[in-house]
């Protein structure tokens, strides 16, 4: 008994179909992309220019050559003043500086440095060369300075004088000064003053203790101690175009 299943046959043309329409979608879309490449295709050039060195410069501040902040002062009283030299320089520097400014730091701290009335005050004085130093009496070695061409004041934000307190509280720009110029050099001559009527009267008020600004009744500046640090910060110029 013979049987024929025509399924099986068209099963088999229907995958060959398959086949040559996969094919031919395959070769479509080759063709496509080589018309799609074809029609962005240009003629390009390129050309460089340069090379174009460029560097930056450098602000560059540093304190010397004489250093007298590093020598202290004991058993001061009111009315007393401490003079050191500290000269500053922008030796090395390459960029001009739009300001240059100081700021105090006090570690330990006390009533000398934090009232800002009663506490220590500064000033500072510049010589057009280096100050002749003295040395008077030891100890402690206090020193004299003299400035032969003749002393000029530096501003602290436009005042002749500031409170240590005020610049531990903010920066200020001192003007004027050389060091603001590339390679300039001030020689420097800070000098802190214990106000006269810095208070003190330790039958009424305990030694370094007391409310900031206050009398005899409410103060005492007496045995009070503070180790000053002297920052100075230089500001590059304002930008220009190069």
């Amino acid at each position: 008994m013979n049987t024929y299943s025509g399924g099986t046959e068209r099963t088999g043309a229907h995958s060959k179909d398959y086949r040559r329409i996969a094919l031919s979608a395959a070769l479509l879309l080759a063709a496509v992309g080589a018309l799609i490449g074809g029609a962005f295709a240009t003629f390009t050039d390129s050309v460089s220019a340069g090379p174009q060195p460029i560097t930056s410069g450098t602000v560059k501040l540093a304190v010397g050559p004489t250093n007298d902040a590093l020598t202290g002062a004991t058993n001061i009283a009111a009315g007393d003043t401490i003079a050191r030299e500290a000269d500053l320089n922008d030796t090395g520097g390459t960029i001009a500086n739009k300001e240059i400014t100081l700021k105090f730091s006090a570690s330990p701290t006390s009533l000398l440095d934090t009232d800002a009335t009663n506490g220590l005050q500064v000033s500072i004085q510049a010589c057009s060369e280096a100050w002749k130093r003295t040395v008077v009496g030891s100890p402690p070695p206090a020193f004299e300075y003299t400035c032969t061409p003749g002393a000029t004041a530096v501003k602290i934000a436009g005042a002749a004088t500031a409170s240590v307190s005020a610049l531990e509280s903010a920066a200020a720009a001192l003007t004027p000064l050389n060091s603001l110029a590339a390679g300039g050099k001030d020689f420097l001559v800070f000098t802190l003053t214990l106000p006269s009527a810095a208070p003190g009267d330790l039958g009424k008020v305990a030694a370094c203790t007391g409310t900031s600004g206050g009398t005899a009744a409410t103060e005492d500046l007496q045995g009070c101690a503070s180790t000053l640090t002297y920052t100075f910060q230089a500001t590059q110029r304002n930008a220009v175009a190069q």
